[in-house]
């Protein structure tokens, strides 16, 4: 299955809105639509990820739905390559010109057109690569991998908002509210983003300079046809003739073994014939070697900047699909779509709904005429690693714990490891986690209990061993000496554990309230 970034930031999007879905009618009714969108799509959807880009897909017919922001993300970074590409490409053709303006007294210095157009593109190139491996090997990588990218992401995501917004242009009839919401997710979700958004960025520095260097080539070549042109050399070292020649065509190597000597590189007289002497001048020099030069600059601008800028593109077009395709949708809230979409209804309230919504829950409840295993038939039941207190909670209570968990959440819990919320006491549960393959930890708390900072950092604490991908669920319940130990997500203390573990800016922990069954 396809995945691009547009859809990820459409599907990031608008679970999103739906989890900031307050009143009990309205996430009642969404809660029936992702059932009903799961009934459509739950036979030829076989797996997690083929599931949530067919809800997306689902979601993108409904009607009223405003122009999404990966649709606009998409448009606007279109417009982008386009402006690169353009740009690239004029300011190639007009650094040339500017370059060969040869007025038949000083002709062009081959030394310094090569050091502007091919070592200096050169050095970028390396110094791109040297950035990406640089981004590689580093623990904690960041989202701009060089300042060019930083300049860029200052553009596209600063200073274009800005000027949209006062010049009032809208897409589609949709203003600069999806733009903002792209610039929150860049900013919010570096983490977890970030290997998304670095090879778009870096793809569009390689358009530009590969398009510079197509100009250039372009405006060298077609000076060369209508203009006179003469290229020489000069030195104030004692360089010989002989020294340059071996320096030129060692750089010539890439393309003498397919073209004649006389075109692949100039030969040692007529490098010997266009050497410039500033006392003697130009007029003693013989034209025939004086636009010798023209053909080994023309390979060395084509070999040496455009293809190794085209390689780096289609790199860069090849990894970023690898990206897309590795993207970790285990991710806590596209967990609980999952889990939204494959729950039975069955505490609905019908006097809290009226009209089409008791129509929807009627036809959605016939269609799971379904005993619960065959409901959760397209479930990918997750192995968990379950850390509570067993001060606090009695076996009776964690069994019951077990229960619910495994019945609306899902997961499999493949161990239970007591703790005490002391990291350094808890060496023996730390190991455990280090060891464990199970692929999310659910962590277990009162939600009476405020997060205080010791708490927060035992949970920043436990969040750095767990390997990386794998997803940390804080599962907050009442009192453990109560019954019911249901949380409700209007409850004022769940509320405030919500806010503070938000502070964390870690996409991979989730704060999730007990369901009773």
């Amino acid at each position: 299955m396809k995945i691009s970034l547009k859809d990820i930031i459409d599907l990031d999007y608008l679970i999103t809105c739906d989890n900031e879905l307050d009143s009990k009618e309205d996430i009642t009714s969404r809660e029936l639509k992702d059932r009903r969108i799961y009934s459509q799509c739950k036979d030829f959807s076989k797996t997690d990820r083929t599931l949530l880009f067919s809800w997306l897909k689902l979601r993108k017919e409904e009607k009223g739905l405003p122009v999404l922001p990966g649709t606009f993300f998409s448009s606007l970074y279109t417009s982008m390559v386009y402006i690169m590409v353009l740009s690239g490409f004029v300011a190639g053709i007009v650094t040339v010109y500017s370059f060969l303006a040869y007025h038949g007294a000083r002709p062009v210095n081959v030394t310094s057109f090569t050091a502007l157009f091919i070592v200096l593109q050169v050095i970028l190139i390396l110094l791109s690569l040297v950035l990406v491996v640089l981004r590689r090997v580093r623990k904690n990588r960041h989202f701009a991998g060089s300042a060019v990218n930083t300049l860029l992401s200052f553009l596209f995501f600063k200073a274009l908002p800005k000027i949209i917004q006062k010049t009032g242009w809208t897409v589609s009839n949709q203003k600069i509210d999806d733009l903002e919401y792209t610039t929150s997710l860049m900013r919010m979700k570096a983490r977890e983003y970030k290997d998304l958004f670095f090879w778009p960025f870096f793809i569009l520095t390689s358009l530009f300079a590969f398009s510079f260097s197509t100009g250039a080539l372009t405006g060298l070549l077609f000076k060369v046809i209508v203009s006179d042109m003469a290229f020489g050399w000069q030195s104030t070292l004692m360089a010989s003739s002989n020294n340059v020649h071996s320096l030129v065509s060692y750089i010539a190597l890439p393309w003498s073994w397919f073209l004649p000597e006389s075109v692949a590189v100039p030969s040692l007289e007529q490098i010997e014939g266009s050497r410039i002497v500033l006392k003697q001048g130009i007029h003693a020099l013989a034209t025939e070697n004086l636009v010798s030069w023209w053909p080994f600059l023309c390979f060395e601008i084509l070999f040496y900047a455009v293809m190794p800028r085209c390689l780096l593109i289609f790199a860069g077009i090849f990894v970023q699909k690898q990206a897309l395709k590795q993207f970790n949708f285990a991710n806590p809230k596209f967990r609980q779509l999952l889990i939204r979409m494959q729950s039975p209804v069955l505490n609905v309230d019908s006097q809290q709904i009226t009209g089409n919504q008791n129509i929807e829950k009627d036809s959605v409840k016939n269609e799971l005429k379904t005993d619960s295993f065959t409901c959760q038939q397209n479930v990918t039941v997750g192995q968990a690693l379950m850390l509570i207190s067993k001060k606090v909670y009695c076996h009776e209570t964690v069994e019951q714990i077990v229960k619910d968990i495994e019945h609306n959440l899902f997961f499999k819990i493949k161990k239970i490891v007591g703790i005490n919320f002391d990291f350094d006491h808890d060496i023996d549960a730390v190991s455990l986690i280090k060891k464990s393959d199970a692929k999310q930890v659910i962590l277990v708390h009162e939600v009476w209990q405020p997060p205080i900072r010791e708490l927060i950092y035992y949970i920043a604490k436990i969040r750095e061993v767990i390997p990386k991908g794998i997803p940390l669920y804080i599962l907050l319940t009442r009192d453990a000496g109560q019954k019911n130990l249901g949380v409700d997500k209007d409850d004022i203390n769940f509320k405030v554990w919500e806010k503070t573990v938000f502070k964390l800016e870690d996409p991979g922990i989730s704060v999730i309230g007990f369901l009773q069954s």
